[in-house]
Protein backbone atom coordinates (compact mmCIF):
# COMPACT_ATOMS: atom_id res chain seq x y z
CA UNK A 1 0.00 0.00 0.00
CA UNK A 2 3.01 2.20 -0.45
CA UNK A 3 3.23 3.48 3.12
CA UNK A 4 -0.05 5.37 3.11
CA UNK A 5 -2.14 3.26 5.51
CA UNK A 6 -0.75 3.90 8.98
CA UNK A 7 -2.02 5.21 12.32
CA UNK A 8 -1.57 8.71 13.60
CA UNK A 9 0.92 7.87 16.36
CA UNK A 10 0.49 11.00 18.53
CA UNK A 11 -3.19 10.13 19.01
CA UNK A 12 -2.55 6.51 20.01
CA UNK A 13 -2.66 5.38 23.62
CA UNK A 14 0.51 3.65 24.85
CA UNK A 15 -1.21 0.26 25.00
CA UNK A 16 -2.62 0.70 21.50
CA UNK A 17 0.80 1.60 20.15
CA UNK A 18 2.27 -1.54 21.74
CA UNK A 19 -0.45 -3.73 20.22
CA UNK A 20 0.03 -2.11 16.80
CA UNK A 21 3.75 -2.83 17.06
CA UNK A 22 2.90 -6.37 18.14
CA UNK A 23 0.96 -6.96 14.93
CA UNK A 24 3.79 -5.47 12.86
CA UNK A 25 6.41 -7.63 14.59
CA UNK A 26 4.06 -10.60 14.32
CA UNK A 27 3.96 -10.17 10.53
CA UNK A 28 7.76 -10.04 10.50
CA UNK A 29 8.01 -13.25 12.56
CA UNK A 30 5.38 -14.93 10.37
CA UNK A 31 7.39 -14.16 7.23
CA UNK A 32 10.61 -15.48 8.79
CA UNK A 33 8.96 -18.68 10.03
CA UNK A 34 7.25 -19.58 6.77
CA UNK A 35 9.42 -18.00 4.05
CA UNK A 36 12.88 -17.49 5.53
CA UNK A 37 14.92 -14.42 6.39
CA UNK A 38 15.36 -12.75 3.00
CA UNK A 39 11.66 -11.93 2.35
CA UNK A 40 11.62 -9.98 5.63
CA UNK A 41 13.30 -7.17 3.67
CA UNK A 42 9.90 -6.49 2.09
CA UNK A 43 8.39 -5.78 5.52
CA UNK A 44 6.45 -2.56 5.97
CA UNK A 45 3.41 -1.29 7.88
CA UNK A 46 1.05 -1.46 4.92
CA UNK A 47 -0.96 -4.56 5.80
CA UNK A 48 -1.09 -4.22 9.59
CA UNK A 49 -4.51 -2.62 9.05
CA UNK A 50 -5.75 -5.75 7.26
CA UNK A 51 -4.51 -7.97 10.10
CA UNK A 52 -6.08 -5.70 12.74
CA UNK A 53 -9.43 -5.62 10.97
CA UNK A 54 -9.53 -9.35 10.23
CA UNK A 55 -8.67 -10.20 13.84
CA UNK A 56 -11.16 -7.69 15.24
CA UNK A 57 -14.28 -9.64 14.31
CA UNK A 58 -13.66 -12.42 16.83
CA UNK A 59 -13.12 -12.18 20.55
CA UNK A 60 -10.38 -14.81 20.79
CA UNK A 61 -7.49 -13.54 22.91
CA UNK A 62 -4.22 -12.74 21.18
CA UNK A 63 -1.13 -14.82 21.87
CA UNK A 64 1.34 -12.18 23.05
CA UNK A 65 4.98 -12.53 23.99
CA UNK A 66 7.38 -9.87 25.22
CA UNK A 67 10.83 -10.54 23.81
CA UNK A 68 13.83 -9.11 22.01
CA UNK A 69 14.53 -9.56 18.32
CA UNK A 70 17.66 -9.43 16.18
CA UNK A 71 16.69 -6.10 14.59
CA UNK A 72 15.97 -4.41 17.95
CA UNK A 73 18.06 -6.31 20.53
CA UNK A 74 18.26 -3.52 23.11
CA UNK A 75 14.60 -3.47 24.09
CA UNK A 76 11.94 -6.13 24.54
CA UNK A 77 8.93 -5.76 22.28
CA UNK A 78 5.34 -6.95 22.17
CA UNK A 79 4.98 -9.66 19.51
CA UNK A 80 1.81 -11.52 18.47
CA UNK A 81 2.11 -15.19 17.57
CA UNK A 82 -0.12 -17.99 16.26
CA UNK A 83 -2.51 -15.67 14.44
CA UNK A 84 -4.06 -16.78 11.13
CA UNK A 85 -4.96 -13.15 10.45
CA UNK A 86 -1.32 -12.11 10.78
CA UNK A 87 -0.21 -15.01 8.57
CA UNK A 88 -2.73 -13.97 5.92
CA UNK A 89 -1.65 -10.31 6.06
CA UNK A 90 1.98 -11.44 5.69
CA UNK A 91 1.06 -13.48 2.60
CA UNK A 92 -0.71 -10.55 0.96
CA UNK A 93 2.11 -8.16 1.86
CA UNK A 94 4.66 -10.40 0.13
CA UNK A 95 2.41 -10.98 -2.86
CA UNK A 96 1.95 -7.27 -3.53
CA UNK A 97 5.59 -6.51 -2.69
CA UNK A 98 6.64 -8.79 -5.54
CA UNK A 99 4.40 -7.00 -8.04
CA UNK A 100 5.49 -3.61 -6.70
CA UNK A 101 9.11 -4.53 -7.47
CA UNK A 102 8.13 -5.58 -10.98
CA UNK A 103 6.19 -2.35 -11.48
CA UNK A 104 9.15 -0.27 -10.27
CA UNK A 105 11.40 -2.06 -12.73
CA UNK A 106 8.97 -1.47 -15.60
CA UNK A 107 8.64 2.23 -14.71
CA UNK A 108 12.24 3.07 -13.87
CA UNK A 109 14.32 0.14 -15.16
CA UNK A 110 15.68 -0.10 -11.62
CA UNK A 111 18.31 -2.84 -11.29
CA UNK A 112 17.58 -3.00 -7.57
CA UNK A 113 13.90 -3.74 -8.26
CA UNK A 114 14.77 -6.35 -10.89
CA UNK A 115 17.07 -8.16 -8.48
CA UNK A 116 14.49 -7.94 -5.69
CA UNK A 117 11.76 -9.42 -7.90
CA UNK A 118 14.07 -12.24 -8.99
CA UNK A 119 14.96 -13.05 -5.39
CA UNK A 120 11.27 -13.15 -4.46
CA UNK A 121 10.33 -15.57 -7.24
CA UNK A 122 10.66 -18.56 -4.91
CA UNK A 123 8.46 -16.81 -2.35
CA UNK A 124 5.84 -16.22 -5.04
CA UNK A 125 5.85 -19.94 -5.86
CA UNK A 126 5.18 -20.76 -2.21
CA UNK A 127 2.40 -18.17 -2.05
CA UNK A 128 0.81 -19.95 -5.00
CA UNK A 129 0.51 -22.97 -2.73
CA UNK A 130 -0.69 -21.11 0.38
CA UNK A 131 -3.22 -18.69 -1.20
CA UNK A 132 -3.65 -19.88 -4.81
CA UNK A 133 -6.99 -18.18 -5.46
CA UNK A 134 -5.72 -14.80 -4.23
CA UNK A 135 -2.52 -15.16 -6.28
CA UNK A 136 -4.44 -15.93 -9.46
CA UNK A 137 -6.84 -13.04 -8.93
CA UNK A 138 -4.05 -10.56 -8.16
CA UNK A 139 -2.15 -11.70 -11.25
CA UNK A 140 -5.18 -11.06 -13.44
CA UNK A 141 -5.82 -7.61 -12.01
CA UNK A 142 -2.15 -6.63 -12.33
CA UNK A 143 -2.25 -7.74 -16.00
CA UNK A 144 -5.37 -5.63 -16.51
CA UNK A 145 -3.71 -2.65 -14.87
CA UNK A 146 -0.60 -3.08 -17.02
CA UNK A 147 -2.77 -3.19 -20.16
CA UNK A 148 -4.54 0.06 -19.22
CA UNK A 149 -1.21 1.74 -18.54
CA UNK A 150 0.12 0.54 -21.90
CA UNK A 151 -2.95 2.01 -23.59
CA UNK A 152 -2.36 5.32 -21.77
CA UNK A 153 -5.86 5.17 -20.30
CA UNK A 154 -7.12 8.77 -19.96
CA UNK A 155 -9.51 8.06 -17.07
CA UNK A 156 -8.42 7.92 -13.43
CA UNK A 157 -11.58 5.96 -12.55
CA UNK A 158 -10.97 3.27 -15.19
CA UNK A 159 -7.25 3.09 -14.34
CA UNK A 160 -7.98 2.69 -10.62
CA UNK A 161 -10.55 -0.07 -11.09
CA UNK A 162 -8.16 -3.08 -11.35
CA UNK A 163 -6.32 -2.08 -8.18
CA UNK A 164 -9.61 -1.40 -6.38
CA UNK A 165 -10.90 -4.86 -7.39
CA UNK A 166 -7.58 -6.38 -6.31
CA UNK A 167 -7.91 -4.82 -2.87
CA UNK A 168 -11.55 -5.86 -2.70
CA UNK A 169 -10.47 -9.47 -3.17
CA UNK A 170 -7.53 -9.52 -0.75
CA UNK A 171 -9.63 -7.89 2.00
CA UNK A 172 -12.06 -10.80 1.72
CA UNK A 173 -10.17 -12.75 4.37
CA UNK A 174 -10.98 -16.49 4.07
CA UNK A 175 -11.22 -16.83 7.86
CA UNK A 176 -14.40 -14.74 7.83
CA UNK A 177 -16.28 -17.84 6.72
CA UNK A 178 -15.94 -19.17 10.30
CA UNK A 179 -17.75 -16.19 11.79
CA UNK A 180 -21.45 -15.56 12.31
CA UNK A 181 -23.03 -13.69 9.39
CA UNK A 182 -20.09 -14.70 7.20
CA UNK A 183 -21.74 -13.46 4.00
CA UNK A 184 -22.45 -10.04 5.50
CA UNK A 185 -18.94 -9.69 6.87
CA UNK A 186 -17.42 -10.71 3.56
CA UNK A 187 -19.49 -8.08 1.76
CA UNK A 188 -18.42 -5.36 4.21
CA UNK A 189 -14.74 -6.33 4.04
CA UNK A 190 -14.87 -6.30 0.23
CA UNK A 191 -16.47 -2.87 0.30
CA UNK A 192 -13.75 -1.57 2.62
CA UNK A 193 -11.00 -3.05 0.47
CA UNK A 194 -12.47 -1.71 -2.76
CA UNK A 195 -12.68 1.90 -1.61
CA UNK A 196 -9.32 1.67 0.13
CA UNK A 197 -7.89 0.55 -3.21
CA UNK A 198 -9.48 3.55 -4.93
CA UNK A 199 -8.07 5.89 -2.29
CA UNK A 200 -4.55 4.40 -2.50
CA UNK A 201 -4.46 4.50 -6.29
CA UNK A 202 -5.62 8.12 -6.48
CA UNK A 203 -3.43 9.47 -3.69
CA UNK A 204 -0.43 7.65 -5.12
CA UNK A 205 -1.11 9.10 -8.58
CA UNK A 206 -1.30 12.63 -7.14
CA UNK A 207 1.79 12.06 -4.98
CA UNK A 208 3.78 10.79 -7.98
CA UNK A 209 2.95 13.53 -10.49
CA UNK A 210 6.40 15.16 -10.41
CA UNK A 211 8.27 11.88 -10.52
CA UNK A 212 6.10 10.46 -13.30
CA UNK A 213 6.62 13.58 -15.40
CA UNK A 214 10.37 13.35 -14.90
CA UNK A 215 10.50 9.64 -15.73
CA UNK A 216 7.84 9.87 -18.46
CA UNK A 217 5.88 7.21 -16.59
CA UNK A 218 2.15 6.65 -16.96
CA UNK A 219 -0.06 8.77 -14.72
CA UNK A 220 -3.78 9.02 -15.56
CA UNK A 221 -4.12 12.39 -13.81
CA UNK A 222 -1.59 13.95 -16.20
CA UNK A 223 -3.52 12.59 -19.18
CA UNK A 224 -7.08 13.15 -17.97
CA UNK A 225 -6.50 16.75 -16.92
CA UNK A 226 -4.29 17.52 -19.94
CA UNK A 227 -1.14 18.91 -18.38
CA UNK A 228 0.66 21.23 -20.80
CA UNK A 229 4.13 22.39 -19.65
CA UNK A 230 3.90 25.32 -22.06
CA UNK A 231 0.90 26.71 -20.20
CA UNK A 232 1.50 25.86 -16.53
CA UNK A 233 4.05 24.59 -14.06
CA UNK A 234 3.73 21.27 -12.26
CA UNK A 235 2.72 23.06 -9.06
CA UNK A 236 0.06 25.05 -10.94
CA UNK A 237 -1.26 21.84 -12.46
CA UNK A 238 -1.46 20.13 -9.06
CA UNK A 239 -3.27 23.14 -7.62
CA UNK A 240 -5.69 23.17 -10.57
CA UNK A 241 -6.74 19.56 -10.05
CA UNK A 242 -6.44 19.49 -6.27
CA UNK A 243 -10.09 20.19 -5.43
CA UNK A 244 -11.33 17.44 -7.75
CA UNK A 245 -8.81 14.96 -6.34
CA UNK A 246 -9.65 15.93 -2.75
CA UNK A 247 -13.38 15.43 -3.32
CA UNK A 248 -12.81 11.90 -4.57
CA UNK A 249 -10.36 11.04 -1.81
CA UNK A 250 -12.77 12.21 0.88
CA UNK A 251 -15.59 10.24 -0.75
CA UNK A 252 -13.49 7.07 -0.62
CA UNK A 253 -12.55 7.69 3.03
CA UNK A 254 -16.22 8.15 3.90
CA UNK A 255 -17.06 4.82 2.24
CA UNK A 256 -14.25 3.04 4.09
CA UNK A 257 -15.36 4.49 7.42
CA UNK A 258 -19.00 3.65 6.72
CA UNK A 259 -18.07 0.05 5.94
CA UNK A 260 -15.94 -0.31 9.07
CA UNK A 261 -18.70 1.30 11.12
CA UNK A 262 -20.98 -1.61 10.24
CA UNK A 263 -18.47 -4.24 11.36
CA UNK A 264 -18.89 -5.35 14.97
CA UNK A 265 -15.38 -4.96 16.36
CA UNK A 266 -14.62 -7.31 19.22
CA UNK A 267 -11.12 -5.86 19.71
CA UNK A 268 -8.64 -3.38 18.15
CA UNK A 269 -11.41 -0.79 17.91
CA UNK A 270 -9.28 2.14 19.07
CA UNK A 271 -6.47 1.27 16.66
CA UNK A 272 -8.79 0.81 13.70
CA UNK A 273 -10.61 4.06 14.40
CA UNK A 274 -7.29 5.88 14.75
CA UNK A 275 -6.20 4.69 11.30
CA UNK A 276 -9.58 5.53 9.76
CA UNK A 277 -10.25 8.92 11.30
CA UNK A 278 -6.75 10.27 11.91
CA UNK A 279 -4.09 8.32 10.01
CA UNK A 280 -5.74 8.24 6.57
CA UNK A 281 -7.07 11.77 6.88
CA UNK A 282 -3.70 13.17 7.93
CA UNK A 283 -1.98 11.36 5.07
CA UNK A 284 -4.54 12.80 2.66
CA UNK A 285 -3.87 16.32 3.90
CA UNK A 286 -0.10 15.76 3.83
CA UNK A 287 -0.05 14.63 0.20
CA UNK A 288 -2.48 17.31 -0.99
CA UNK A 289 -0.37 19.94 0.74
CA UNK A 290 2.77 18.82 -1.04
CA UNK A 291 4.19 16.26 1.40
CA UNK A 292 5.35 12.82 0.46
CA UNK A 293 4.73 9.39 1.90
CA UNK A 294 7.56 8.32 4.14
CA UNK A 295 9.17 5.00 3.43
CA UNK A 296 9.14 2.52 6.29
Amino acid sequence: MLGYVKPDKPDLKIKEYEIYGGYYCGICKSIARRYGQLPRLALNYDFVFLALLAAAVNSSPEHIKIERCIIHPSKKRTILYDSPEIDYAADILLLLAYYKLKDDYNDERSLKSAVGAALMKGTLNRLDRYVPEKCAYVRDRISELTRLEGEQCPSIDRSAEPFAKLMEEVFDYPGLQKEENAAGLSKLFRRIGYHLGKWIYLIDAYDDIEGDMKNKSFNPLIIQFEFDPAKETVLQFKERIRERVEQNLMLYLAEIANGCGQVKLEKNKGLIENILYFGLLRKTEEILNGGAAQAD
